[in-house]
């Protein structure tokens, strides 16, 4: 495993207090094979109250950066009894929305990031050592099938699985999972689209490690909040427009099985 970790973790901006206010952190990423991007991670950190220690999730925006959306995903998870981290991977290399240009920051780039958050929770005494799951939306999802593949080692840094919300799946590249991976998903997502996600399921070498959910009436960003959009993209290596459209109560469907998945995996419940 030819993997080299930053050792030296910055300075804390904040001290964590036995609070759930968000606290700002940096921490540098971790640096992989083949690439050359040594990003210092700025990230948002939230805890439960208590001393803990309580099993962590990294929370990855989408294209558009992070949003009111991972904070209020943040509080979620600290509702739940998570620590919950939010990685700016695209603030941290002065970078706005990437959504017309997704390979400025790549997924393999993030995937050093989620490494080098994993690292820095590993320093803090009200985190529950090798116990983290990662959850992520579209661009974070994208994120998530590459580092739950065996080659990306995540579970040697304490992560256990992850949910994507509406990630960009690709066979045969993405069926070596090895960790438990919840895909949760609109049949109508014009970005990433289903057939994607089906083609690794179909195409796995461990089957049994994916679940997925296949919503019949929702689009892409399904959690938005929004009524119909158009959002400029890249797909295929073209500029295309595609449909942004929320639904709340296939909203409220995944949060629950977002929190069916981590609170079996991380809390045994």
């Amino acid at each position: 495993m030819n993997v080299r970790i930053g050792t030296l973790f910055v300075v804390v901006l904040c001290a964590i207090a036995s609070s759930v206010s968000a606290q700002s952190v940096r921490y540098p990423a971790a640096v992989l094979p083949g690439i050359t991007d040594k990003a210092t991670i700025s990230a948002t950190i939230s805890k439960p109250e208590g001393a803990g220690p309580f099993p962590a999730i990294i929370v990855l925006h989408d294209c558009g950066g992070i949003s009111q959306k991972d904070r209020d995903w943040a509080k979620r998870l600290t509702t739940w009894g998570y620590v919950a981290i939010i990685p700016d991977s695209f603030g941290s290399r002065s970078h706005g929305a990437l959504c017309a240009d997704v390979e400025k920051v790549g997924a393999r780039q993030r995937v050093q990031d989620v490494i080098g958050t994993a690292e820095y929770l590993a320093t803090l005494s009200y985190v529950q050592k090798g116990n983290i799951g990662v959850l992520g939306f579209s661009h974070g999802g994208w994120t998530i099938m590459k580092g739950v593949q065996q080659d990306a080692y995540w579970s040697a840094y304490g992560i256990k699985g992850a949910v994507a919300y509406y990630p960009y799946c690709t066979a045969p590249q993405d069926n070596n999972v090895a960790l438990p991976l919840r895909i949760l998903i609109g049949e109508k997502d014009d970005w990433t689209t289903p057939d994607r996600c089906r083609a690794v399921q179909t195409g796995a070498k461990n089957p049994s490690l994916i679940q997925a959910t296949y919503y019949p009436d929702a689009y892409h960003s399904f959690d938005c909040g929004c009524s119909t959009r158009w959002v400029t993209g890249t797909g295929g290596g073209k500029t295309v427009s595609r449909r942004i459209e929320g639904n709340p109560a296939v909203t409220r469907d995944a949060e629950t099985q977002t929190r069916i998945f981590f609170d079996r995996l991380l809390m045994g419940k």
